[in-house]
């Protein structure tokens, strides 16, 4: 069976090794720092206009699964706790199955897609 993943893009605080430990999946979460961010103090400013996606600061969660039903009890809990991310591309770096994943469940918990 191929490995399911969904990359999620947005603020996470804490929970995700519960979530991961608690739905049989594996969860990491990587800081994505921006190619034109900058700190003024304690100001920090981005240009994002005309920027790729990988080059805007963001964090970055991803779960894996070899299970449809794992990756999908990962995601309602993600989403439960941070709810679920708010831009199309939100789910950029997925696999298909998992992408699709995603956009099911964003539409069902806040109709996103």
């Amino acid at each position: 069976m191929e490995e399911l993943t969904a990359v999620l893009r947005y603020f996470p605080q804490n929970n995700l090794d519960r979530i991961a430990g608690e739905t049989g999946t594996t969860i990491t979460l990587s800081a994505v720092v921006g190619k034109s961010r900058t700190a003024d103090g304690d100001l920090i400013r981005e240009d994002t206009m005309n920027s790729a996606i990988e080059e805007v600061s963001q964090d970055v969660i991803t779960v894996s699964a070899q299970d449809e039903k794992a990756l999908t009890l990962a995601i309602r809990a993600l989403f439960k706790l941070y709810r679920a991310p708010r831009t199309v591309f939100g789910a950029w770096g997925s696999s298909p199955r998992g992408r699709e994943i995603v956009y099911r469940l964003c539409d069902e918990y806040d109709g996103w897609y």
